[in-house]
């Protein structure tokens, strides 16, 4: 901790490793399509993409920027996972690297917390917009999405880790889309459409992401089914590959029942990719987990595209 404080003081205060902390890392923006995809999605099932549907991304994105910027905050200052020496926190990612900003004193805790508050300062100006020239349930929903960050770390010791995360990047995103397009959008078939994006976000994604946390985390009391498959020797490939057959069967009925277009199935390319990455994921873990993100990124974008196309 000492060695963290030296850092901090001796770093100048503006320099590339805090700059791109603040533009780049902190916020998590290679997430963007995870966030944006729902929201256009959202805009599609109230009716057609529109300006506002736009400027509904735009404050889903900044207040998503926001929220994953606290989570960085919270997990060093209020849940502590991310404080300690290198083993005893959570693992830095090659696709994030948010984890150990704040131990390796390249932000202080003051600063990733004031970051989050500006992310989410900006959020507001469109949200409001919104809010007068559509209607209040977007303000609403968003400053849920902002409050999801509190959940999702508070979450993790209570077995709401990935239900917490999929309502922030499922339902929400999807909501914000349809009730930035229309006053009075068809809600539940948004709520039932969401469904995919929170499998592949939240409970396939978590369990792959906090793999290489789960040791550390596991010995500061969290309690979360990610973590548990790791603890109980659950093969992790059989785990998100039993996921993602869920998922794409789950997209197979909301394009029978008529709620997706037949071309939404786009995004059906990246189920045998995502199969290969399960094949080589033992082998050498951290080059395919970080090429399983990329594919699961392009997953909810190949679907909206799909669903603008044959809508």
């Amino acid at each position: 901790m000492e060695d963290r404080a030296q850092n901090i003081t001796s770093m100048p205060f503006l320099t590339t490793a805090r700059i791109k902390a603040h533009l780049w890392t902190l916020p998590r923006w290679f997430a963007a399509p995870l966030i944006a995809a729902p929201v256009v999605l959202g805009g599609l099932l109230a009716g057609g993409v529109t300006v506002n549907t736009w400027l509904g991304v735009l404050a889903a994105l900044l207040t998503s920027a926001g929220a994953l910027s606290f989570n960085s905050f919270l997990d060093y200052s209020w849940t502590g996972l991310d404080k300690g020496n290198l083993q005893e926190r959570s693992a830095e990612k090659d696709y994030c690297g948010a984890q150990s900003l704040i131990a390796r004193g390249i932000v202080t805790p003051g600063e990733a917390a004031l970051n989050a508050i500006s992310w989410y300062v900006l959020g507001l100006i469109p949200t409001i917009y919104l809010a007068i020239n559509v209607g209040w349930p977007v303000l609403v929903l968003m400053l849920m999405g902002m409050m999801i960050t509190f959940w999702y770390s508070w979450g993790k010791f209570n077995w709401t880790h990935e239900l917490s995360l999929a309502v922030g990047t499922a339902p929400l995103p999807v909501l914000i889309g349809m009730y930035a397009t229309s006053a009075s959008p068809p809600w539940l078939t948004g709520l039932i459409a969401c469904v995919p994006f929170a499998i592949i976000h939240s409970f396939a994604g978590l369990a792959l992401d906090e793999w290489p946390d789960a040791q550390a985390n596991l010995e500061k009391g969290v309690k979360s089914i990610a973590y548990k498959v790791w603890e109980n020797g659950i093969s992790l490939e059989w785990y998100l590959s039993a996921w993602f057959l869920f998922m794409y069967l789950y997209q197979v009925f909301l394009i029978s029942i008529g709620i997706l277009a037949p071309l939404s199935a786009l995004s059906f390319i990246s189920f045998p990719m995502l199969m290969g990455c399960m094949v080589f994921l033992k082998k050498n873990f951290r080059k395919v987990a970080g090429i399983t993100v990329l594919i699961a990124l392009s997953y909810p974008v190949m679907l909206v595209v799909g669903q603008a196309i044959g809508g």
